[in-house]
């Protein structure tokens, strides 16, 4: 065999193994924009009742951030779709995956503090509450993280602190906050 019928059976292999890796993703040639809208549509779909829908709106957001189109839309819409789907691991590592991202994002941080909560990870939840409510100032979501962060302490057996939190948080909201004794049902 000589080398130029060599060389021509190892580009034509590189050219189908080329042509089978972007044909094995559907939205390879598709607009950038177009996949978000889809995902968004999906999204809103699974709000309406359609719980499948929220699978595929992740499958197409996690299509958007594998094709390097990661903005903050579109991490922010991948945990909502976990989230809805009550997939908390999932909506965790999408928050995982956003910090890495936006390091400083208190809106992330504080999503993931609750997703961590939910999954009776209190001491983590409890590292990121006190994260977002020492940056937080008088941003919006203050007095949920406050109760939030009183949750997990309330957890980890710390009642006076979490009393503590839940009595500034519902100064904040002016409005009646559950103890944690009936937001727990124990």
């Amino acid at each position: 065999m000589n080398i130029s019928r060599i060389i021509t059976i190892v580009l034509t292999l590189g050219a189908i193994v080329f042509v089978v890796i972007i044909l094995s993703d559907p939205y390879f040639f598709t607009d950038t924009k177009k996949i978000q809208k889809t995902a968004e549509a999906k999204l809103e779909e699974g709000i309406l009742g359609n719980k499948n829908a929220f699978k595929e709106a992740s499958y197409y957001l996690n299509s958007l951030i594998e094709q390097g189109h990661d903005d903050r839309k579109t991490h922010d819409l991948l945990y909502w779709s976990y989230r809805y789907d009550k997939n908390f691991a999932q909506a965790e590592q999408a928050l995982d995956e956003a910090l890495e991202e936006y390091p400083d994002d208190l809106g992330f941080l504080y999503h993931r503090a609750e997703m961590r909560l939910e999954q009776g990870k209190y001491e983590q939840a409890l590292q990121d509450y006190n994260t977002v409510v020492e940056r937080a100032g008088k941003e919006a979501f203050l007095y949920d993280a406050l109760y939030g962060r009183g949750a997990a302490r309330y957890k980890l057996g710390q009642e006076s602190e979490a009393e503590a939190d839940r009595l500034k948080a519902q100064e904040l909201t002016r409005d009646t906050l559950q103890t944690y004794s009936v937001y727990f049902k124990e």
